[in-house]
């Protein structure tokens, strides 16, 4: 209930499980709070067991091939350790997601349990100087670095369009000879998208802190303050999403 009314009170209307399966980027299902209660009456409603598990269908998601794709069972659980936020008008919970079996479907599960051998490999280890200590933790500090791409050029471009990458065409006329771009004076354009993306980082708890010309010509890069390294991975596939959407308001294309 506290949880559903912090976010009515950003009038929110749907939730989802968020997580991030084999794929490239994040993954999600938005269901509204309404419900049938006694008779035919609509009410709004969020239970604990909607907060704490919910089964998406796995079948069309990349699995490694440990499973065909008429085994559709899998399950998303609650990640505690990295905060619910706010998108729109729609709540998202940052999930893990698994077979029915327990096997991985996404790259979250790994990396907390990579993040729990750590501490407590680590934690043996510092015990050995000081008994005082009982938890390591993981803190990591990412970095995206990117290219803003006029739409109206990679538009014209299919091979930009289809994969993301160059694949055809002759080399740039002018590449990192004069050494003028890195740390240089940021255009006016690129600056008011960054301005855009930082507010909105801001507003989803994101701490990007650095932003600057990187060495090629329209290539940038922003950097946030380290966090714990779960969250600063959740914060990183938010950043790549926002930074698509906010892109093509200022009529670029991210690379």
């Amino acid at each position: 209930n506290g949880m559903k009314s912090w976010a009515k009170s950003l009038n929110v209307t749907h939730y989802t499980h968020w997580f991030q399966p084999l794929t490239d980027g994040t993954a999600e299902k938005h269901d509204g709070f309404i419900e049938f209660g006694e008779g035919t009456e609509v009410i709004e409603r969020f239970s604990g067991k909607l907060l704490i598990q919910q089964e998406p269908d796995a079948s069309s998601f990349p699995n490694g091939g440990i499973r065909n794709t008429f085994e559709a069972r899998g399950y998303t659980a609650w990640d505690v350790s990295s905060p619910a936020f706010v998108v729109d008008t729609t709540l998202c919970i940052p999930t893990i997601f698994i077979s029915y079996t327990g096997e991985a479907l996404d790259y979250k599960t790994p990396l907390l349990k990579a993040l729990a051998a750590v501490d407590k490999a680590a934690t043996d280890v510092c015990q050995l100087f000081d008994k005082n200590i009982t938890r390591v933790y993981t803190n990591l500090g990412w970095e995206q670095e990117y290219f803003l791409v006029d739409s109206a050029l990679y538009n014209a471009r299919p091979d930009l369009c289809l994969t993301g990458r160059t694949l055809m065409g002759h080399s740039s006329a002018k590449d990192q000879q004069l050494e003028d771009h890195y740390f240089g004076s940021i255009p006016p354009r690129v600056t008011a998208f960054m301005k855009e993306l930082e507010i909105e980082c801001h507003k989803l708890g994101i701490p990007v802190k650095t932003r600057h010309n990187e060495v090629a010509p329209n290539q940038f890069e922003l950097a946030p303050i380290f966090e714990n390294a779960n969250l600063a991975n959740d914060h990183n596939q938010l950043v790549m999403d926002l930074m698509k959407r906010i892109a093509r308001k200022h009529h670029f294309a991210v690379l």
